[in-house]
């Protein structure tokens, strides 16, 4: 009696069961449909960013010192401070190089007086052309030596050389400055050049990049911004001390108030490299080495297919995808992980939609 039970209860079971499918074949039951958000298959060039890091700089800097050794006897500006063209920035004590232009004027003098008379005994023919020339060639000397003195006694003064500002003042009034040593780091504002970064590449590196390549580059002085830049220089030869290549990027400032000395990281972005098919990084739902999976938007528009691809590796935002897609295909990015083979499909494009459609 209970078998009888039992086999009545399967027979009617499967009953239900087919007329179920039945329905649903026949349309009677809707089939559900899943919000996607999808994106074409595109050909586009692709680089692996050359990153690097350096220091934003005024184009054109200078290090100001005097070419004579003495005593700094006044400092006339501050770091910051806007110049003019030919003011003066700093002066030596000219006691000494004074004294050395007096010494070498009254040299002068006396080669004259020599030269001039021994050429009137020459005339005379009582003096030798020897004696003449010795005495012509001891002026030329004497004249010589006051250009000099009178030279050093002019760079014993430092002079703004442009219009610019003072970034630095490395020595103070009453310090002894050696020729040539630095007392002023100065920026010149005329030259048009704008602000720089120089960073060091590597060899590998430096060989995929050309002048015009474009780049960005970050400022933690101005989080969340992000500066365009262009390479102006490449180095010819590598830094003896560490290897690399500096290149010189120039730098967009946005509108942005920048300063010499803000660290600044760097992405150089190399031109003319080969195109690839590229996905968003979002469609690829399976990724086992060079090998991943995508689903795919079928001619109709309201079905899925999952297919196999072969990558060839990740720029930024996208894949690249050396096998299994062509230019102009639909993939899905956004819904993945709902899909499965076959299953059916709502393009909504809209993420926010896509979320709305799921909760109703």
């Amino acid at each position: 009696m209970k078998l009888q039970r039992t086999l009545t209860l399967i027979a009617l079971l499967g009953l239900a069961a087919g007329c179920s499918r039945k329905e649903a074949a026949s349309g009677n039951v809707p089939e559900t449909s899943t919000p996607v958000v999808t994106a074409q298959v595109v050909r586009q060039p692709l680089a692996t960013p050359v990153a690097g890091s350096g220091v934003l700089a005024s184009k054109k800097e200078a290090r100001l010192s005097f070419k004579t050794a003495g005593i700094i006897a006044g400092i006339r500006v501050d770091e910051g401070q806007t110049v003019r063209k030919g003011q003066v920035l700093a002066t030596l004590n000219l006691t000494e190089i004074n004294s050395q232009v007096a010494q070498a004027r009254n040299n002068l003098d006396k080669a004259r007086r020599d030269m001039e008379r021994v050429q009137r005994l020459y005339a005379d023919s009582a003096a030798t052309l020897e004696q003449m020339q010795n005495a012509t060639t001891g002026y030329e000397v004497a004249s010589s030596a006051l250009t000099s003195v009178r030279f050093n006694q002019q760079y014993s003064v430092i002079t703004a050389p442009e219009d610019g500002r003072i970034l630095r003042r490395m020595m103070e009034e009453g310090e002894l400055a050696t020729a040539g040593k630095e007392v002023f780091l100065f920026a010149g504002s005329s030259s048009g050049d704008g602000w720089i970064v120089r960073t060091g590449i590597a060899d590998r590196d430096m060989v995929k990049l050309k002048i015009g390549d474009q780049a960005k580059l970050t400022l933690d002085a101005w989080p969340g911004e992000t500066f365009p830049a262009m390479i102006s220089e490449i180095a010819a030869a590598a830094d003896p001390v560490n290897g690399t290549f500096e290149v010189e990027l120039k730098v967009h400032p946005q509108g942005k108030k920048l300063v010499t000395g803000l660290v600044a990281k760097v992405e150089i972005f190399p031109s003319g490299q080969p195109e690839m098919l590229v996905v968003p990084i979002e469609a690829l739902t399976e990724a086992d080495g060079d090998r991943g999976s995508v689903y795919t938007l079928d001619a109709a528009g309201t079905g899925v297919q999952k297919r196999s691809v072969r990558t060839a590796g990740i720029y930024g935002d996208v894949v690249a995808v050396r096998e299994g897609l062509k230019e102009g295909a639909t993939v899905i990015t956004g819904g993945t992980a709902y899909l499965t083979e076959g299953a059916r499909v709502k393009v909504v494009n809209d993420r926010f939609q896509m979320v709305s459609e799921k909760q109703n």
